[in-house]
């Protein structure tokens, strides 16, 4: 997969700070540990209370965000806080999921979502790197339908936090990117919308 960067050339635009300084130096990597350090919590949070989560949702989220940190390094991104801390994050949140007293359950929704999820992942891993960052994005979402479905129906207050949290997480990662660019906070952006539909969920 050809780097993002590359396909943009090497002039210098208004999008790019050079030296980031003051704050924005170090939003990016406090983005990234602010969300490994809230999904730990969450983790806890879910083991300690014993509160039922998809295991297919998030073991699915887990192998995207292994992929998704492979990507967003290979397209350029020399900065990817934001998909470390979701990498650590999501192995963290699965392995509390399993120790909970819950049974893990695979229905239709799991299979679609997981058929889906496959799908795109081939497109991601085989399109140009734009495209594969559109296609990422979209298996994340897709992967996350079952435990949105699971939150339609019963919704979880007492995750609500979490949500809101993550919401600000993704603007902190927006606004210290190395570059305002697609590749630097597309991501990003996504994730701010994945958690701001997640929040209304949770109380709905």
């Amino acid at each position: 997969m050809s780097s993002l960067v590359g396909t943009q050339g090497n002039k210098q635009d208004k999008c790019v700070d050079p030296g980031l300084s003051g704050f924005r130096a170090i939003a990016g990597p406090l983005s990234g540990g602010l969300s490994f350090l809230l999904s730990i919590y969450f983790a806890w949070f879910v083991f300690s209370r014993n509160i039922p989560q998809n295991v297919a949702s998030w073991s699915m989220l887990l192998v995207l965000d292994v992929i998704g940190l492979w990507a967003a390094i290979k397209s350029g991104n020399k900065r990817p806080h934001l998909q470390i801390g979701w990498t650590a994050s999501a192995l963290c949140i699965l392995i509390a999921i399993l120790n909970t007293s819950h049974p893990a359950h695979w229905g239709h929704n799991e299979t679609i979502a997981l058929v889906l999820c496959g799908v795109t992942i081939f497109l991601w891993l085989t399109t140009s790197p734009k495209v594969a960052l559109v296609m990422y994005v979209l298996a994340v979402y897709i992967s996350f339908l079952p435990l949105a479905i699971d939150y339609w129906n019963i919704p979880q207050r007492e995750t609500l936090w979490l949500w809101v949290s993550s919401i600000w997480i993704g603007l902190l990662a927006v606004y210290g990117a190395p570059r305002y660019d697609f590749t630097h906070t597309f991501v990003p952006w996504t994730s701010v919308l994945l958690n701001a539909i997640f929040a209304p969920l949770c109380i709905l």
